[in-house]
């Protein structure tokens, strides 16, 4: 039987018919991951940045995509008996992906603190005034931008 928090068939591809759907799916979990990534940028390590990524892309966020497109899920309006008697609406998902990502982004900043070396020196002393952090590449800021 379904259940409202978190689906119970589908895991790791098992009986998936619809792969376009699925692929469809890690898709979006990818970007809520990226979100983070951009957040957490010159903040941890690669290995805290594969396993954050590991834990959001295959626990966090199939919880809150089924919560919320599922129309067994706690949170969506298709539910039997919707949150708040409306439910949750998300057209194209984006509610999904970027409020997966920015409360997980959220989160671990509040954890990790600012960048080292820009507001406070070496020894954790708080500096007068914020260190400049000018750009490296133009050419990269551009290709970046032109890929977003």
């Amino acid at each position: 039987s379904p259940n409202a928090f978190i689906g119970t068939t589908n895991f790791c591809l098992q009986e998936v018919d619809d792969l376009a759907f699925w692929l469809f799916q890690y898709a979006f979990s990818a970007a809520s991951a990226t979100i983070v990534a951009g957040t957490l940028a010159e903040r941890c390590q690669m290995v805290a940045y594969l396993g954050y990524s590991m834990l959001l892309t295959g626990f966090m966020y199939p919880v809150v995509a089924h919560a919320i497109w599922s129309p067994h899920g706690f949170l969506s309006a298709t539910h039997s008996s919707p949150l708040f008697g409306v439910g949750v609406v998300d057209f194209a998902g984006s509610g999904v992906v970027h409020m997966t990502g920015g409360c997980t982004a959220f989160f671990a900043t509040s954890i990790l603190g600012p960048r080292r070396g820009r507001f406070h020196d070496d020894s954790g002393r708080k500096l007068d005034k914020p260190k400049d952090m000018p750009g490296h590449s133009m050419a990269l800021q551009m290709l970046g931008t032109w890929c977003l």
